[in-house]
């Protein structure tokens, strides 16, 4: 199946608010699945990711106890990433721009990320996260950019 046809597939998902089908095709992803993340879409408007079985890669440095930034990123990209997903019925969309404040570490444990949609201007989405403990206490913050409607034409 190709790359087109798949996003054809979870846009009609999308349309028909059918968002777990849309969770487990994220949740399904090569992507989610090496990482360990797993998707909530049960509100849509507030896309929530979650590392819960914290593994030996996802730790920064030598010998750190605390996630990787790498992973963290990444983790934050897919729950702002997420925030675009209602806008898909105009084309394609990606993060144009992502910044993050590690405001305090994230220990071993599980951590969850949610993020919310601010505002749309024209085809810019602005989108905001946190990432919270295992404690549900807050330690990343992030804002980021999403353009949305490209289409074939603009992607050469």
């Amino acid at each position: 199946m190709t790359t087109k046809n798949i996003s054809k597939i979870v846009a009609e998902y999308i349309k028909n608010d059918k968002w777990e089908k849309v969770e487990e095709f994220f949740n399904a992803s090569e992507f989610a699945l090496h990482l360990g993340i797993k998707v909530n879409l049960s509100d849509p408007d507030m896309p929530r990711c979650e590392i819960s079985n914290i593994q030996p890669f996802h730790l920064g440095g030598v010998g750190q106890e605390f996630v990787n930034g790498a992973v963290i990123s990444a983790t934050i990209d897919l729950a702002l990433g997420l925030t675009g997903l209602k806008y898909s019925k105009l084309g394609s969309f990606a993060t144009c721009s992502l910044n993050i404040d590690i405001a305090r570490p994230i220990e071993k444990g599980r951590f969850y990320v949610v993020a919310k949609r601010n505002r749309k201007i024209d085809k810019k989405v602005f989108s905001e996260a946190t990432i919270f403990n295992s404690n549900d206490e807050p330690c990343v913050y992030a804002s980021g950019m999403l353009r949305v409607g490209i289409t074939n034409a603009q992607r050469a």
